[in-house]
């Protein structure tokens, strides 16, 4: 083997060399941008965990039933029917003090006579309630809420001298309410709450007034 080819093998040995101890490098820069990255991204995940758990602590979910009288405005439903006991209950998300709520009013079941006859008759009243509202945080809280509610209203009169008459509708009203916690324990709660519900309806093409006042006692359990 002349030196000629002796200088070519070595400078090929050493070209492969270079390039060894290259990959080499860009393999440990690889491996350490991954560990720079992977470190980073466990960080960020770390602290979103943190503020999330923060978050979840600050929030507060309670629940609980309210249960107490529903006025009735119209005079002439009042007459028949009377006022009524209602019982509601709801379940509650709080965060900083502000309130997203809802609940089911049930219980308004009312029967009577009506008419010359004094024919048999009777009313039942429900609705499904969504709100928003505050709550000031104290042992004794006071709040405030508004909302929207989805009212059932059901009237049968049996009558022997015409077919029997029946109203099945459903009507949406604004809501408000504003109301007392009392916090005697860290996660019991005894309330207060009074509540209005401007509801009109149209049933045969005569305004009746379902509207009416809720004067309710409850209690409840925080989370």
């Amino acid at each position: 083997m002349n030196m000629v080819e002796k200088a070519s093998q070595l400078s090929l040995k050493t070209e492969e060399a270079k390039l060894t101890q290259k990959n080499k490098l860009e393999s440990k820069s690889k491996s350490r941008l991954k560990i720079m990255v992977l470190s980073r991204v466990a960080l960020t995940l770390f602290s979103l965990l943190i503020l999330l758990s923060s978050s979840l602590q600050a929030i507060n979910f309670q629940a609980g039933a309210f249960y107490g009288s529903r006025q009735v405005a119209d005079r002439q439903i009042k007459e028949v029917y009377g006022n009524g006991l209602v019982y509601f209950p709801f379940a509650e998300i709080i965060y900083k003090g502000f309130i997203l709520g809802g609940g089911f009013e049930g219980g308004y079941s009312k029967d009577g006579t009506i008419g010359l006859f004094k024919e048999p008759t009777s009313l039942k009243m429900s609705g499904y309630e969504v709100y928003i509202g505050y709550q000031f945080k104290s042992k004794v809280a006071p709040y405030l809420k508004v909302g929207y509610g989805s009212y059932a209203y059901k009237q049968t009169i049996q009558s022997a001298y015409l077919a029997e008459f029946k109203v099945d509708h459903k009507k949406g009203a604004p809501l408000v309410a504003f109301g007392l916690k009392i916090y005697p324990v860290r996660n019991i709660f005894l309330a207060g709450e009074v509540k209005y519900v401007p509801l009109q309806v149209n049933p045969l093409e005569e305004k009746v007034d379902l509207s009416g006042l809720r004067f309710l006692a409850g209690l409840g359990v925080a989370f």
